[in-house]
């Protein structure tokens, strides 16, 4: 879930960019969610399941190419751990999807960690 802060990246960016991306999803769900109890009823337990899994803050999409993306104001460790886990995840919900590009839409970069970033693959894109 974009905070407000992460939310004015986003639109710095896509005002700078604004047909980077074919159609784009927000704060998509990945992974398991916490446990629910068998006694309540399937609705409900659905419900828990999307409010406890993990949050993409975006899924962008360029013909085959998916972007699975964080963002924030800054590019950051706390960031890198995140699309790691996410770009995981995506993969194993999404074998169909064979071209995943992992990105960081950020402020800035943290100093000493844009090596890392692209030791990953993760593309950073500073708005």
């Amino acid at each position: 879930h974009m905070k407000p802060e992460d939310i004015a990246v986003w639109e710095r960016f896509m005002l700078k960019n604004p047909k980077v991306y074919d159609t784009v999803d927000y704060d998509v769900a990945v992974g398991d969610g916490a446990p629910q109890s068998e006694d309540l009823p399937e609705n409900i337990r659905a419900d828990g399941k999307i409010l406890t899994q993990k949050k993409i803050d975006v899924v962008a999409y360029v013909g085959e190419i998916v972007h699975v993306i964080e963002v924030g104001p800054v590019a950051d460790m706390r960031k890198l751990g995140q699309i790691l886990t996410y770009l995981t995840l995506y993969i194993s919900e999404h074998p169909e999807a064979t071209m995943i590009i992992p990105t960081i839409v950020c402020g800035r970069v943290e100093r000493e960690l844009s090596k890392m970033f692209e030791n990953y693959g993760i593309v950073i894109e500073v708005a």
